[in-house]
């Protein structure tokens, strides 16, 4: 989306905010308008510092997550995890090209731009990273100190099998949840890397679950917070893999979703230039950051103890007080 384009759609999203905005049942139907009289949304946060790539040494970030001790975890195209404190101080960093135990392959699913690699990852509630290892067709674990644990997944269609594994996420129980974005499956494996259950694929009967699925985030029952791009729809999936409630952005191009503890839920655009939109738990609009000096290349993610992080698309890692009331 080009910034003109973003900037237009701004304005539509503001008077549209309360006349559009819609609520959504477990059954992704939408009622109707609430109002008919146009509002002005605030800002969602401001930001209270940035960290360039260039200052914590960062090759093309792709993905940031938040330990249970604070510290960020980031992925890039020097094929590394980098570990960095609340503060911006890079404590250590981990791996390099390969495909042997702690190395890894980020490659990107566009030939257009090889710099976009895919290399998400995840702090399950022990500390211990996982991270999609998308070129070498597997998940690998770590210790919070970059120790290699285990890895599991290789190419191939079959059941544990990845063709190009993307998102990953950790719940409280520590199961983990692993995209492939080539075969639109979504997997959930069990702590010790088993098969429980996988949803998806071009032979799902509910269109919301045919596609591409982005996620980072469990909200306060569980549910994990899912973006399918292709149907342009938010969901929400429980732990035994049902889809139990969906709704649709009200604005185009939407990839990233992430939830706070007030079960706000943020969206993103695709690692390009736009808003992000936050709804509350009723799918209603509440907020919107416009984007116009730093687009978010993700959704925000969320610390133990409160602390707000985002990536944006210029490779900066933005620290965030969040103003949504009740958040």
């Amino acid at each position: 989306m080009k910034l003109t384009k973003a900037a237009a759609l701004l304005v539509g999203l503001a008077l549209m905010a309360a006349g559009c905005a819609r609520n959504a049942v477990a059954t992704g139907t939408d009622p109707g308008p609430v109002s008919s009289t146009p509002r002005a949304l605030p800002s969602p946060f401001t930001v209270t510092a940035r960290y360039t790539a260039k200052s914590l040494r960062l090759k093309h970030p792709d993905a940031l997550a938040i330990g249970p001790d604070g510290n960020l975890y980031v992925t890039d195209l020097s094929q590394r995890v980098t570990v960095i404190s609340p503060a911006g101080k890079v404590l250590r960093r981990w791996g390099k090209p390969g495909s042997g135990p702690g190395e890894f392959k980020f490659i990107s699913d566009s030939s257009n731009d090889p710099t976009d690699i895919h290399g998400k990852i995840a702090i399950g509630p022990d500390g211990t990273v996982i991270v999609s290892d998308s070129g070498n067709a597997r998940v690998q674990e770590f210790t919070p100190q970059g120790r290699f644990v285990r890895q599991f997944g290789s190419f191939g269609t079959r059941k544990g099998r990845f063709l190009f594994p993307g998102d990953v996420a950790v719940d409280s129980a520590g199961n983990i949840y692993v995209a492939d974005d080539q075969a639109g499956m979504l997997t959930r494996f069990s702590p010790l890397g088993k098969v429980a259950w996988t949803i998806g694929g071009i032979a799902a009967s509910d269109p919301d679950l045919s596609g591409h699925f982005h996620f980072t985030r469990f909200d306060a029952h569980g549910r994990l917070v899912i973006v399918n791009d292709d149907q342009q729809r938010v969901l929400y999936v429980d732990s035994s893999g049902h889809k139990v409630d969906a709704f649709s952005p009200t604005a185009p191009n939407m990839c990233e979703a992430t939830v706070d503890a007030a079960g706000n839920t943020y969206v993103s655009g695709c690692g390009g230039p736009g808003p992000t939109l936050v709804y509350d738990r009723a799918h209603r609009l509440i907020a919107i950051w416009p984007g116009t000096r730093y687009s978010l290349h993700r959704s925000p993610v969320f610390g133990p103890r409160g602390e707000v992080f985002a990536l944006a698309t210029d490779g900066s890692i933005l620290r965030l007080h969040i103003t949504v009331p009740g958040a």
